[in-house]
């Protein structure tokens, strides 16, 4: 485990790290916050945190839920800078212990890699034909009101990258690959990858990965042609987009992010 330690001081936190240490049988993340029991009561300490939590900024309390920002965290402390697990954002439970003497008390936040990376985030393909983006974009932003984290390719790829790679790669990322069928998609070049990638996915995933495709109608009331490959899962032919959003919440093996009242 690769650890923070936290310790409030009257005008500023001393903040210590330690690299994980090979002995150990699980990688991960353990943060402790470490108090003086003599000068704060322990019924105190998480009304503590939560004041501290101001004042870090890879940290954020929101209700009963300590929310830890792994990114912001590989950041800024080294020990995790060859952590590519580390990534977005995971709720911590907490775990109290005090040192020998029973001076000190110790708040401790963990998890495993292994943890961190069943409870990450995953990301939903958008397979589409370049001239579908405009539709397709609509879908993205709506999923990513609901706490999703779609995939889309003019987002997810940064100047030079290949372009094959990082399909590929987006499709190891995802929990399922949405196809998006007009008249103007057809089953070849990097649309016929991305349905084989999609099909690999779901063979080595099984249930944790979902295939989901729909058939949509140009002006001209038109409908895509489903490739062959995919017509062997079930597929929609939704009569409005508002369906079609409808099918896609339904088919993911996600539920939607945290359920917050806005501010």
């Amino acid at each position: 485990m690769r650890n923070i330690t936290i310790i409030p001081n009257i005008n500023k936190l001393d903040i210590k790290t330690t690299a994980h240490q090979v002995w150990h049988d699980n990688d991960g993340v353990s943060i402790d916050f470490v108090f003086d029991n003599r000068h704060i009561p322990s019924k105190e300490y998480l009304l503590k945190i939560v004041n501290l939590s101001k004042d870090i900024d890879w940290m954020s309390v929101e209700g009963d839920n300590f929310i830890f920002n792994l990114e912001k965290i590989k950041k800024n402390f080294c020990v995790f800078s060859n952590c590519k697990w580390m990534k977005s954002e995971i709720v911590l439970n907490y775990s109290v212990e005090s040192d020998l003497d029973k001076t000190k008390y110790i708040v401790n936040f963990s998890a495993t890699r292994e943890e961190i990376e069943v409870n990450a985030p995953k990301k939903i393909f958008l397979s589409h034909k370049g001239a579908d983006k405009p539709l397709v974009r609509e879908y993205f932003y709506l999923l990513k009101e609901l706490g999703f984290d779609p995939w889309l390719d003019e987002d997810a790829m940064v100047a030079g990258t290949k372009l094959n790679r990082s399909i590929y790669q987006g499709f190891k990322e995802s929990c399922a690959a949405i196809f998006f069928v007009t008249p103007s998609f057809k089953d070849e070049d990097y649309l016929e990858d991305e349905v084989d990638y999609a099909i690999d996915e779901k063979k080595e995933k099984g249930d944790k990965f979902s295939i989901i495709t729909l058939a949509l109608k140009d002006e001209e009331g038109n409908v895509g042609e489903i490739p062959g490959l995919l017509r062997k899962y079930v597929y929609k032919e939704p009569n409005s987009q508002l369906e079609a959003f409808r099918e896609i919440i339904r088919a993911l093996p996600l539920e939607s992010g945290r359920k917050l009242w806005k501010n």
